[in-house]
């Protein structure tokens, strides 16, 4: 969007004008979608977060200044939506020792610190060095989860490894991934759809 269909779409919007709203929602929503379901792994509440977003964009169309960069402003809306949903479920998790606390709290750490501009060659080069660093079993057990999607059991069963073993391999991959990519926590998440 340039920014004269940004200011133009901005000032219809401020109108109240349906169609206005309609074109921006098509326009954003499966971006805004992705990158909810990235991080939050529920397409249930992916959808409502970037639902919120849309709300929370009609309730306050009237105060918008037309010079406003509606990507940023809609991104920064979904994303804050996200971080209260992972803080949310981060205490309710925290009390737990599992590897499902340290995801989550690695998407939140990812996702507070994502910024709007991602160079995605440059961190697919980094990504690529840093698992080939990790120690070969932890490099199929996290391509198996990361790449193929597959559960634990799944993996578990393919690699003829206890479950725990999975978890204690996701984690150490993590833990290993969060030191190497310190400098690209934001987009270490979205990895799973944009190099499988």
């Amino acid at each position: 969007m340039n920014n004269l269909t940004n200011e133009l779409s901005i000032a219809a919007l401020r109108k109240g004008e349906k169609k206005a709203f309609e074109e921006i929602y098509n326009d954003f929503f499966g971006v805004l979608y992705h990158l909810c379901n990235q991080y939050l792994h529920d397409e249930r509440v992916a959808e409502e977060m970037v639902q919120d977003t849309f709300m929370k964009l009609w309730e306050i169309r009237q105060t918008l200044n037309e010079q406003v960069n509606l990507r940023n402003f809609l991104y920064t809306i979904t994303k804050n939506n996200c971080l209260n949903y992972l803080r949310n479920q981060k205490i309710s998790l925290k009390y737990q020792d599992n590897v499902k606390y340290l995801e989550m709290q690695f998407n939140y750490e990812a996702l507070e610190k994502l910024g709007n501009y991602i160079q995605f060659e440059e961190l697919k080069t980094k990504i690529d060095v840093a698992i080939s660093h990790l120690p070969a079993e932890v490099i199929e057990t996290f391509s198996l989860s990361r790449f193929e999607d597959l559960s634990y059991k799944e993996i578990a069963d393919r690699q003829n490894i206890s479950v725990k073993t999975v978890e204690a391999r996701i984690s150490k991959a993590l833990r290993i991934l969060r030191v190497e990519l310190k400098d690209y926590l934001p987009v270490i998440y979205m990895i799973t759809k944009i190099f499988s």
